[in-house]
């Protein structure tokens, strides 16, 4: 038989462990509020153009977007000194759990998102990318048809979780 004290030991444990899965699986239900996507998603740093991260998008790029308030921003971190970055370029990554960064963004275009695609309206030209939801990010993909300022890259993204203060 279990003591009680290992029986709450047991359960400690099992919260802190599954901790990090559950806040990976809520970001990855995307919740949506009119056109807005909450928070700040992060490119996954170990994707590739057309493959997926292996680590689950434990390490963040540098740059990332922001769909909020009807807008598209594109985002960056502010002064990360991680050394485990794709191709040893230091500082153009970041642990996906931080408790807090810095930021800086720019304005990208006109948002309007849809179930299973959002549209971004930029420089004259409307973009369309499609997104699925994956266990532990969202997989991005442009239309065929592409904005002359839109590449045929795939994006993985995943929310971070952390304190953010924007520097403008």
């Amino acid at each position: 038989m279990r003591t009680t004290l290992q029986k709450s030991l047991i359960v400690l444990l099992s919260i802190q462990l599954l901790t990090p899965f559950q806040q990976a699986r809520a970001g990855s239900t995307f919740a949506k509020n009119g056109n807005d996507w909450p928070g700040y998603w992060f490119t996954c740093e170990f994707a590739n153009r057309n493959r997926a991260p292996e680590d689950h998008c434990k390490m963040f790029d540098d740059e990332g977007f922001q769909l909020a308030e009807g807008r598209l921003r594109y985002i960056r971190i502010l002064g990360s000194d991680e050394k485990a970055c794709k191709g040893n370029k230091e500082g153009q990554c970041f642990r996906s759990d931080l408790p807090s960064i810095k930021i800086k963004r720019s304005d990208r275009g006109r948002l309007t998102l849809g179930d299973q695609e959002f549209k971004v309206r930029y420089l004259g030209c409307t973009q369309t990318y499609f997104y699925k939801d994956k266990e532990t990010f969202r997989e991005v993909k442009p239309d065929k048809k592409r904005c002359f300022w839109a590449s045929k890259r795939y994006f993985y993204i995943a929310p971070y979780m952390g304190t953010v203060n924007v520097v403008e």
